[in-house]
């Protein structure tokens, strides 16, 4: 199974998926990761520089309060995501939400500080939560 996780860092979950800059995606076989890759988030470094002065890890540049347009191809991050059967996050929008699901992925939630590695152990044990419509995993507002 290939399970995909939005990363700043390529080895932690981010706190937002879609302004992520890249897609960690372990290759697993049960609870152990068996293949590593990262894939880039061309969208994020597009936003990056758009909203250069608010480039930091885990923050939500480009929403409109109340939850407006924000720019983002919702189906790239399917496409680019397609052969995943599941994506762990800790913040997504509404709009990616329903992106990933339609395209048949399973998107599930964690908390802050959960690992991949520990996210994967999880799924395997079937003790993830589902997500269900959008959230920013950076608290500033919803969506």
């Amino acid at each position: 199974m290939k399970v995909a996780f939005p990363t700043m860092d390529g080895e932690s979950i981010s706190a937002h998926f879609g302004r992520s800059k890249g897609f960690l995606v372990l290759e697993t076989q049960g609870s152990v990761v068996q293949r590593r890759e990262v894939r880039e988030n061309a969208q994020a470094a597009h936003d990056t520089i758009r909203n250069h002065d608010h480039a930091e890890p885990g923050a939500c540049h480009g929403h409109a309060q109340g939850g407006a347009s924000h720019g983002h191809d919702h189906g790239a991050f399917a496409r680019l995501l397609h052969d995943c059967q599941v994506v762990v996050v800790r913040g997504m929008g509404t709009g990616a939400v329903q992106a990933i699901q339609r395209a048949g992925i399973r998107v599930c939630r964690v908390e802050e500080g959960c690992m991949p590695e520990e996210a994967v152990n999880r799924l395997a044990s079937d003790s993830l939560i589902d997500q269900q419509g959008g959230t920013c995993g950076c608290g500033g507002h919803a969506h």
